[in-house]
């Protein structure tokens, strides 16, 4: 089956080829100059609009920049085309005020939510699964001529707003579904960051829309225009990371540091605002009036205090729901380390704690150096590894620990110093996708590095007690092997003696 047919079977977007690919070069360019036009030629007549336009061309240059990647880096997707012309168009619509009523702005920016809502049905593959998308494809070009016809007159209704919300919001439920009928890892990394960039984004333009309907003063206006366009950039961020695969395994991170700081500005904010209402109700309870601007204080100072607590029990509790992985190797290694010491031997420490290491930290291959000899490995052959230390092995003698130029094992660590005074190391090949670990990974590891250490100073204490006593008890087998040849030789001639007679060496004697 040719790669069209499947495509026609699978209802995925052709590639982009031919006159279409420089139909949509064209619109690229033409959208892309739009664009900086627009950003670089809006008028300033206030402080506050310089601060405003100050945003505007930060975000303008973001989008373009992100266009740009993309259009390059993945030129025949039509995927990526459709996400590059919807942020350039989004670059032009939102550098305007929110109720700029131009039929012209209002035109380009419902086509920018149709091409928007498009993506979201067909991203990342371009395939209409699940099935549904298909309808909600159909009902988002109804929405959008239905915002074409307000714009015109057509219609004197306002339901294309809320239409429109919708269909992005069903959008953004089939990347739910196709995370949770992903089949692999790498697709379910993409989605995470799609689905970050997404959550912030969106959350932020809807506080925006929200807060510029019901708080229209010019001081909060700032704020809102802040809001809406680094939303925006969220968004963008979000889509081109999963695109061009840049640091798929780093997205449960993204998400836990995310969920950490927002669930900690919230806390703080709470703690804020709930202390200062308490002191100055307390104030005017006990002193009878209000105590002005010392409520502020006490409540900033209780906050302050309780900022570190809360920063590190809400860390603790985004890793543990964001990256399990790493709280499960925090708290399971030790106890996998200490059990295997108790028992077992350096190849079976290895054979247990390697596994746990590469799938927490998504190591490729992973291996434990001992005296110069590879005891273990996991995710490559043992004699591969052992081939591969024997022609490193005057590097790993003098490295002195962290990353080094290696493709197989460019990450090394060092375990501690065997009975023989010779170093102990972990080695950890690249992720799959070629980046270095982060620092949460680098963190983790490096907090159960003393509870490997030690197991393997029990195994090697053991191992080596075991091989004495292994060669005293060959030294005693070979001893008595000795004696017994010794008593063996001498019970064959004093038969001989017996049988020959003692009376000839008698008379000698």
């Amino acid at each position: 089956m040719t790669a069209r047919t499947r495509d026609a079977l699978q209802g995925s977007l052709p590639q982009l080829n031919g006159r279409l690919l420089l139909l949509c070069r064209a619109l690229l360019c033409a959208f892309a100059i739009a664009a900086v036009v627009i950003a670089i030629l809006l008028p300033i007549r206030s402080p506050l609009e310089a601060a405003v336009y100050g945003l505007r061309l930060s975000k303008a240059v973001v989008l373009i920049t992100i266009a740009g990647i993309l259009a390059f880096r993945r030129p025949r997707d039509p995927v990526a085309a459709l996400l590059a012309i919807t942020l350039l168009s989004w670059t032009i619509t939102s550098s305007f005020d929110f109720g700029t009523e131009t039929v012209l702005l209002q035109t380009l920016d419902h086509g920018r939510f149709l091409l928007f809502a498009l993506t979201l049905l067909l991203f990342p593959d371009g395939l209409w699964q699940p099935g549904w998308t298909r309808p909600v494809a159909g009902c988002s070009v109804a929405v959008f001529l239905i915002g074409i016809c307000e714009a015109a007159g057509l219609l004197h209704t306002r339901v294309f707003l809320p239409l429109a919300i919708a269909c992005v919001f069903a959008g953004i439920g089939s990347l739910v579904t196709r995370f949770r009928n992903a089949r692999t890892f790498a697709l379910r990394q993409r989605l995470k960051w799609v689905a970050l960039g997404l959550l912030a984004g969106v959350s932020m333009i809807l506080a925006a829309r929200a807060g510029l309907a019901w708080s229209g003063s010019k001081a909060m206006a700032f704020l809102w225009e802040a809001l809406f366009q680094l939303g925006i950039m969220a968004i963008a961020l979000g889509f081109v990371a999963s695109l061009t695969s840049y640091r798929l395994f780093d997205a449960e991170a993204a998400i836990s540091r995310s969920a950490g700081y927002a669930l900690l500005t919230i806390a703080l904010v709470a703690t804020f605002g709930g202390a200062e209402a308490l002191i100055e109700n307390l104030g005017q309870l006990y002193l009878g009036s209000g105590v002005g601007s010392i409520s502020g204080a006490m409540a900033a100072a209780v906050a302050a205090v309780l900022l570190n607590p809360l920063h590190g029990r809400i860390t603790d509790w985004a890793e543990q729901r964001f990256q399990p992985d790493l709280a499960t190797l925090k708290m399971e290694l030790p106890h996998v380390a200490s059990r295997e010491a108790a028992k077992g031997s350096t190849r079976g420490l290895g054979a247990e704690v390697l596994p746990l290491i590469g799938a927490a930290v998504h190591a490729t291959r992973c291996a434990m150096l001992v005296d110069d000899q590879i005891v273990s490995a996991d995710g490559i052959t043992l004699s591969a590894a052992r081939l591969w230390a024997r022609s490193q092995k005057s590097e790993v003698s003098a490295s002195s620990g962290g990353m080094w130029c290696d493709p197989l094992f460019p990450v090394r660590l060092r375990l501690g110093t065997t009975p023989s005074g010779n170093a102990a190391w972990l080695l950890l090949g690249p992720r799959p996708d070629g980046t270095f670990y982060r620092r949460e990974d680098t963190a983790a590891l490096r907090s159960i590095l003393p509870a490997i250490g030690q197991a393997l100073t029990t195994t090697l204490a053991r191992e080596a007690i075991d091989a004495a006593i292994a060669s005293r008890e060959r030294k005693f087998r070979r001893d008595l092997e000795a004696l017994n040849a010794r008593m063996e030789r001498t019970e064959v001639t004093l038969r001989e003696v017996v049988a020959r007679g003692a009376r000839p060496y008698l008379g000698r004697a």
